[in-house]
C-alpha cells in the first residue's frame, strides 16, 4: 500500500511540476503579452513569405518547428492561432459560395431570371469565409517582440525580436 502511494504522489508531482515550453509575445507599444503554447495550432508567415500551418513545437531558445519544417525566430514576420474547427468551416464557406456563384453563371447562361439573386448569395457566403479568416488576430513583427519562454534554461537570456 505504501508503494502505491508513492507512485501516485510521485506521478501528480510530475505533473504539478511540469515546465512547458512557450512562445512569448509582447506588444511594442503597450506591453500586453500573448502566449503560445507548444502543439498549439498556428498559421505563421516567415520574412521570405512562406506559410506555415501546423502545431507549434519549440526546439530551443532560437528555433521552433510548425509542420515538421525548422523555423528562426529571427525569420518570424506574423502568427495567429489556426483552430482546425475554423479552418473547415472557412473552407465549407468558400467552397459552398463558389458554387452558388458557378450555379449563377450557369443560371445566366440559360436566361434564369434567379441568376442575380444566386450571384449575390454566392458572393456574400463567399465573403463570409474571408471574414471567418480574420477572427483571429494576426501578431506581425512590426508591433509585437517574439521571444521563446524555456524555464529549463533559468537565467540564460533569451534573444528578443
Amino acid at each position: 500500500m505504501k508503494k502505491r502511494i508513492y507512485l501516485i504522489l510521485l506521478l501528480i508531482s510530475f505533473t504539478a511540476f511540469s515546465q512547458h515550453k512557450t512562445l512569448e509575445l509582447t506588444n511594442i507599444k503597450t506591453g500586453k503579452v500573448k502566449v503560445f503554447e507548444e502543439n498549439q495550432r498556428i498559421k505563421i508567415r516567415t520574412l521570405n513569405h512562406k506559410k506555415w500551418i501546423g502545431n507549434l513545437k519549440i526546439i530551443d531558445s532560437l528555433n521552433f518547428t510548425v509542420n515538421n519544417q525548422s523555423i528562426k525566430m529571427d525569420s518570424l514576420q506574423s502568427i495567429k492561432t489556426q483552430p482546425k474547427s475554423l479552418g473547415t468551416v472557412k473552407t465549407v464557406f468558400l467552397f459552398s459560395g463558389l458554387a452558388i456563384v458557378g450555379a449563377s453563371i450557369v443560371g445566366a447562361a440559360q436566361g434564369n431570371e434567379s441568376a442575380f439573386s444566386l450571384f449575390a448569395i454566392g458572393a456574400g457566403t463567399t465573403i463570409s469565409a474571408g471574414i471567418i479568416e480574420g477572427l483571429n488576430s494576426n501578431y506581425t513583427s512590426r508591433k509585437w517582440k517574439f521571444k521563446i519562454i524555456d524555464p529549463s534554461l533559468k537565467g540564460e537570456p533569451t534573444k528578443q525580436k
